[in-house]
């Protein structure tokens, strides 16, 4: 009987021993499975000329990209914010002329330190991936060398990659590239435009920008609902990643069609996510944390302070829980305040919506790099640098009706430049793991269960001796 007695003592004290183990597991699995994550476009190519543009705003401080001090402001700013992750533009693995690879692997860095994530974009309109060979080249490099990272966003355990103009080549060359990089699909590559039928072979998409239309909640819902049709289509997991976005500029870019959607106190970022919200999106992506060429950057700036930073993180937690947005605040308006150093915003340009005219290549005005000749500025091409003969590509698929929706969808799916935070020593630290009180709890039982026993046993054996 005693042995029967200990026996079942020994197996209870078992089970409570592992029960936690599991329970903290099946947990962990649930909350990243729950988890609806918050990602920023982020850029990281700007140097000391940037700053001389007329710019509709501008950092509190001016910095270079190059600047690890930089990049790890931005690092802390996109967590006050509520953003689980920065996806940097990536102009592909040289590192000679191309910041945007040296300074990913410092962001990867940065973000480790603080519990954040990065990915990236694949910028195939950039200027150093030309062919498809250099094209395979550089998702080997990011498969290979950056995925593997602990650093490096995953959901649902898979590494995460959004493209950008991707559409200049064809699907049958994406379904082979697909085949030879990633054919186990161990990876979630995410496409961007108004082409759903991409998602033969991608795993998600996305609208760079929504800024063309007054509605953008309606522009969110429909897409969602259109990601949802080729899902069930195509019997297959496919994400939709709603583009939240606090307002557009981009009268400095010198672009013909040019406009401006106004930030009207908050009241469009608002609008934006509500869409997300509406659409039921897995994730939110926010164009942009720091894209000051167009006028996007919600990092801190000397005409909206951090406002917008503390607004992105209010309403990155209604996202996660999926509440309805709350109208603006009547009493604290964001629009900027008249300040000296302010750049005020032109007026003569009418709020537009974007033409289906092709955007013209952009006029030189800044290099990102010492020498880097990516984009004369820091915004998207609208075509790839030349490219070697024979190398196969489909045209871009921007020939549209003009004055239609999708024309204009189309026209605003453009690049972001980048931010500027404050330069100051970068202090902080990853948060503490915290352990569940009931975890604590029954391991205080398990070993109570084990201290009894022994506490008897030692008894017996000093009065029998």
């Amino acid at each position: 009987m005693q042995i029967q007695k200990t026996t079942m003592r020994f197996l209870i004290v078992i089970a409570l021993l592992f029960t936690p183990l599991l329970t903290l597991q099946s947990s962990t699995g649930a909350q990243a499975q729950a988890e609806r994550p918050v990602l920023a476009f982020y850029y990281a190519w700007f140097d000391a000329n940037t700053w001389t543009m007329p710019l509709p705003d501008q950092p509190r401080a001016a910095y270079i990209s190059t600047d690890p001090i930089a990049i790890e402001n931005h690092v802390l700013m996109a967590q006050q914010a509520g953003i689980d992750a920065l996806v940097l533009d990536w102009y592909g693995p040289q590192v000679e002329n191309n910041q945007t690879e040296t300074n990913f692997r410092i962001l990867l860095e940065k973000v480790a330190i603080h519990g954040l994530k990065a990915s990236l974009t694949v910028d195939i309109a950039g200027p150093f991936i030309n062919n498809l060979d250099e094209l395979t080249n550089a998702l080997l490099v990011v498969r290979d060398q950056h995925a593997p990272h602990g650093a490096f966003l995953r959901i649902e355990g898979k590494p995460v990659i959004f493209f950008w103009r991707q559409n200049l080549y064809s699907m049958e060359t994406w379904k082979l590239l697909r085949q030879q990089i990633d054919p186990e699909h161990n990876m979630l590559w995410i496409a961007e435009g108004i082409h759903p039928e991409a998602l033969e072979v991608f795993d998600g998409l996305y609208l760079y920008s929504v800024a063309w239309s007054n509605d953008p909640a309606a522009v969110l819902t429909r897409w969602g609902n259109e990601v949802r049709k080729w899902a069930q289509n195509l019997n297959a997991r496919r994400y939709w990643v709603a583009t939240v976005m606090p307002g557009y500029n981009d009268l400095a870019t010198g672009r013909a069609d040019a406009f401006i959607q106004e930030r009207a106190e908050g009241a469009y970022y608002r609008a934006t996510w509500a869409g997300a919200i509406e659409s039921n999106a897995d994730w939110v992506v926010i164009t942009s944390f720091n894209e000051w060429l167009e006028g996007t950057a919600i990092e801190p700036s000397q005409n909206y302070g951090d406002s917008y930073i503390h607004l992105t993180r209010d309403l990155a937690q209604q996202y996660r829980q999926m509440q309805p947005v709350p109208p603006p605040p009547t009493t604290t308006p964001i629009e900027p305040t008249a300040t000296p150093e302010a750049t005020p915003e032109p007026t003569a340009t009418p709020e537009a919506l974007p033409t289906a005219t092709l955007e013209p290549t952009p006029t030189a005005v800044i290099t990102p790099t010492a020498t880097l000749p990516p984009t004369a500025t820091p915004i998207r091409l609208p075509t790839p640098t030349s490219r070697s003969p024979g190398a196969t590509i489909a045209a871009p698929q921007v020939t549209v009706a003009a004055n239609s929706q999708e024309a204009a969808l189309e026209m605003s799916l453009e690049t972001p430049s980048t931010g500027i935070p404050q330069r100051h020593a970068v202090e902080g630290a990853a948060a503490p793991k915290q352990v569940s009180p009931i975890i604590l709890v029954m391991l205080i039982v398990a070993a109570g269960l084990i201290a009894i026993p022994l506490y008897r046993w030692w008894r017996t054996r000093r009065t029998t001796e």
